[in-house]
């Protein structure tokens, strides 16, 4: 074929054209020279999202979540895993516009408080910290559809008393099981400490767990403080624990009290006028007698016993009480 100035011109046109769309597309890759997620920061100005199977099924949040509102009862889980909520559902169950005292020191007074998590919370109060992802609980069933209008809201499939299973859920969701596994690990090995130091002076002597409120008493055999002594430090339960029910623990008369007769009694009440401690089978109980006897109010047990942060303070404390009502 012969080449004309025209057929130069028209050419060359063709290449340019051909260069210019060329530049496009590689304006389209991702720095690695790979095609961009679907969503991934950049001129889309939307934030790359992932997929992840909850209590209902599943559900889109982002990869990088930067305003999380927790109404689930995870915000120390959070924070050990790395994330500063902005809206949060940890607050004193008797004052529901106050934080708990650990996270008092944590979060400062720069976290919105929706109310506490196993009751009504505040729509409005989540919807103005512009959350980019929701994290609700068993209790935030009912206002599910209205929750995931402000944000993508993943539905935590297990309450407050289970620990361990909620946190591995967070671990997991939000992609953080190396610093779930290091905490795990730290706690674990200081358990063991505390248990080591505990039965050298105690052997195999029991612990009882037992709440008393003005109308009833309750022995825990799961969850909670139960769940501390029992797993993580490895101690005895008394023989004639009653079994549990969902919340770890069971309601017993006075009568039935003595046949449990542990020698050491953790006792959760608020303070002494409470149905075990004004009645008379409490003065001849055998960790009465000896003195063995370790207190914790309830609301430092609802506050601190089911939290990882509050996990590692209250562990120390009723471990350091025991350690010197043991001396010898």
């Amino acid at each position: 074929m012969r080449f004309t100035g025209k057929n130069v011109r028209l050419g060359g046109a063709l290449l340019l054209l051909l260069f210019s769309a060329a530049c496009g597309t590689a304006g389209q890759q991702s720095g690695s020279g790979q095609p961009a997620a679907e969503g991934a920061d950049g001129a889309s100005g939307q934030a790359a999202v992932r997929t992840i199977r909850d209590a209902g099924g599943e559900v889109a949040i982002p990869v990088k979540p930067l305003r999380i509102a927790d109404v689930s009862g995870s915000t120390e889980e959070l924070l050990v895993l790395g994330f500063t909520p902005v809206v949060t559902g940890n607050t004193e169950m008797s004052a529901p516009t106050q934080l708990t005292p650990i996270l008092q020191k944590k979060l400062g007074g720069g976290t919105v408080k929706a109310g506490w998590f196993q009751s009504e919370v505040s729509l409005e109060a989540i919807a103005a910290a512009n959350p980019d992802l929701i994290l609700a609980g068993p209790a935030q069933s009912k206002i599910y559809d209205q929750l995931r209008t402000i944000a993508p809201t993943v539905r935590v499939p297990y309450g407050f008393n289970a620990f361990r299973e909620r946190f591995s859920f967070l671990a997991e969701t939000l992609d953080k099981k190396k610093e779930m596994e290091d905490w795990s690990s730290r706690y674990e090995a200081d358990s063991r400490k505390l248990k080591e130091q505990i039965t050298k002076l105690t052997g195999n002597e029991t612990f009882a767990v037992i709440e008393a409120t003005q109308k009833e008493i309750r022995v825990y055999a799961e969850t909670g403080i139960a769940d501390m002594l029992y797993r993580d430090l490895g101690l005895p339960k008394p023989p004639g624990t009653p079994d549990p029910d969902p919340w770890g623990g069971k309601v017993l008369s006075l009568e039935a009290l003595p046949a449990i007769d542990a020698d050491h009694i953790v006792l959760l009440a608020d303070n002494e006028q409470n149905a075990l401690e004004q009645s008379r089978l409490w003065g001849g109980l055998r960790a009465v007698k000896t003195g063995h006897v370790y207190r914790v109010t309830s609301r430092q047990s609802y506050n601190e016993a089911f939290f990882a942060l509050g996990k590692e303070n209250l562990i120390g404390q009723i471990a350091g009480d025991i350690l010197e009502k043991n001396k010898r």
